[in-house]
């Protein structure tokens, strides 16, 4: 009995295209037209119960009779309308709710932030709700003989502390946001949630007006806080996120906010179903136990997954105490200068760094790595800093001597201490950044990046990356390392010249890996390091520059003399 096979597939926009397959027997069927188009009668050979849909992926292919074809074709086109609508409201959602051109526009660790970020923020949502409806206990709502002035009264007060906190918040740490921006988005939880439990515990001092009104200060200050370190890690993760050839700043914050704002409406809905039924102080204290640890956990996954391609304190540490790792023993000792180029794959990758990264890392600790010992701490500030702990016989004039007078971008010098209970000795390493005024040639502290030669098929940006940052970094780094071996072995002496030793053996280390011959720079770059535009995370905000000229001067961000 002659049959035809009727076939129907959506296009890219959406749209039918049918075919029809006429068949001259069972066993062989012969292409005639596809969608109106001429095909050729030489088609496809295939047996009847497997005909080959080559062409037509997730198409489907129906067989029907000539006195059937309306009613079993019908039913086929209702049940592929069906899923159709299914598409596109997925495809509704996905225009709606992620960036537009998702997921080229952003990096690959978005989703899974996103993900465990709206956990959390459905948990904190239920969680708040408990901590409000503490607070119109604590001013009265329900009490007769409380006042609606003395309520306003407390909110005043309340949102007075907070927005004090705001400013001394932001202008204290405003600049470090940006460079451990994982860190102050975990913190913000962290801060949040402690805020939350003060509202909790207002409603226990009923008869004691002042306590009620500290902790209800203390939630306002803490939520504060939060809400800098919060919006401040958020702006340099969108930053972060995304693609910057092919997504836009404003489109990737525009959708994490109606991200937001639907997940905190559940949150919301939930707990409007939810916290009636929670009144007895078991039942509250359980709840919110259980929802602080769902938003903690859950915020921390979500930084977690975050894999950072610019270098920060905590992450040069880690790379460079790798890459020290990797080479042959005795290299801190040895004259690194015509060391050979570096070879990238003893570089760790973000991805690699990201999985060994301390979410909550103490800012300017110098960490062997991320699971090693603490060796001391350094700061990058001013040149009179670095000035104090010189030994009484050093010059300003036999510092920069050992820094070229200015060529290496920076200078430094340490001090040792003993730390109670250890036998090694604390190293702390003060930085200055120091510049060559009236000298527009490119210095030392600019490296080359990107490979000699185009032997990689995809070879990072070419240019000149300032290095200067990094450069003082890894020179504190290994300084620490090298005195605290000597710490270790036979013992170090105090003298000057013991001093100035190490740290013109660590500079020649530091100058072997980042000159000509060692291109560690060309080598992060290849390993998927960011480092093009000068994007370093390790001075925070604007820093006082000491400018060499023919005699020495410091100068702060405006220009302003510090010293002479």
């Amino acid at each position: 009995m002659a049959s035809q096979v009727f076939l129907e597939e959506r296009d890219a926009n959406g749209n039918f295209s049918k075919a029809y397959y006429d068949s001259y027997d069972h066993d062989v069927y012969s292409r005639t037209n596809i969608a109106g188009i001429p095909h050729s009668s030489a088609g496809l050979e295939k047996k009847r119960d497997s005909f080959d849909t080559k062409g037509f992926a997730g198409a489907e292919i129906i067989e029907v009779s000539a006195d059937d074809r309306t009613r079993r074709g019908q039913h086929y086109v209702g049940r592929r309308r069906s899923t159709s609508r299914l598409l596109r409201i997925l495809q509704l959602l996905i225009s709606v709710f992620l960036p537009t051109g998702y997921p080229d526009s952003v990096t690959s660790d978005y989703i899974d932030y996103q993900i465990y970020d709206s956990i959390q923020a459905f948990a904190s949502s239920i969680s708040t709700l408990l901590g409000n409806r503490a607070i119109l206990t604590s001013v009265g709502v329900g009490d007769k003989d409380a006042t609606s002035t003395s309520a306003l009264f407390i909110t005043v007060i309340q949102e007075t502390f907070g927005r004090l906190a705001t400013i001394t918040f932001a202008w204290r740490f405003g600049s470090m946001l940006e460079q451990e921006c994982k860190k102050f988005r975990f913190s913000a939880d962290l801060v949040v949630n402690a805020g939350i439990v003060c509202d909790c515990l207002s409603p226990y001092f009923p008869g004691n007006r002042s306590v009620k009104i500290l902790l209800l200060c203390c939630s306002g200050v803490l939520k504060a806080i939060c809400g800098v370190m919060a919006n401040g890690s958020k702006a340099a993760l969108t930053q972060h996120f995304t693609n910057s050839q092919k997504g836009s700043i404003a489109d990737v914050a525009a959708k994490d906010s109606s991200q937001e704002t639907v997940i905190s409406l559940l949150g919301l809905l939930a707990g409007s179903v939810l916290v009636p039924y929670i009144n007895t102080n078991r039942e509250i204290w359980t709840m919110l136990i259980i929802l602080i640890t769902i938003h903690l956990f859950t915020n921390y996954r979500a930084v977690s997954s975050v894999v950072m391609d610019t270098l920060n304190r905590h992450r040069t540490n880690i790379v460079f105490a790798q890459l020290m790792d990797s080479m042959s023993p005795g290299m801190m000792e040895s004259d690194f200068l015509n060391q050979p180029p570096v070879i990238p794959s003893v570089i760790l990758t973000p991805r690699q760094v990201s999985n060994q990264e301390r979410i909550l890392e103490q800012d300017g600790v110098l960490r062997w790595g991320s699971r090693g010992a603490v060796m001391g701490i350094a700061s990058i500030g001013t040149f009179s800093a670095v000035r104090r702990i010189l030994p009484p016989g050093m010059s300003i004039q036999d510092l920069l001597s050992i820094f070229g007078h200015g060529s290496a971008g920076y200078v430094l010098w340490y001090e040792t201490s003993r730390v109670r209970g250890r036998r090694s000795k604390h190293v702390t390493v003060r930085i200055a950044l120091i510049e060559r005024s009236n000298d527009d040639s490119p210095t030392s502290d600019l490296a080359y990046y990107g490979p000699k030669s185009s032997e990689t098929s995809t070879p990072p940006p070419y240019g000149q990356v300032n290095t200067r940052e990094v450069r003082a970094w890894v020179h504190a780094l290994y300084l620490a390392r090298h005195v605290r071996a000597l710490n270790n072995g036979t013992g170090e002496s105090n003298s000057i010249t013991s001093a100035r030793d190490n740290v013109i053996r660590t500079l020649h280390l530091v100058d072997g890996l980042f000159g000509p011959t060692g291109r560690v720079i060309e080598a992060l770059g290849i390993r998927g390091w960011d480092l093009t535009g000068g994007r370093t995370m390790i001075v925070s905000g604007s820093m006082p520059r000491m400018h060499v000229l023919d005699s020495l001067h410091e100068h702060d961000e405006k220009g302003k003399r510090l010293i002479t």
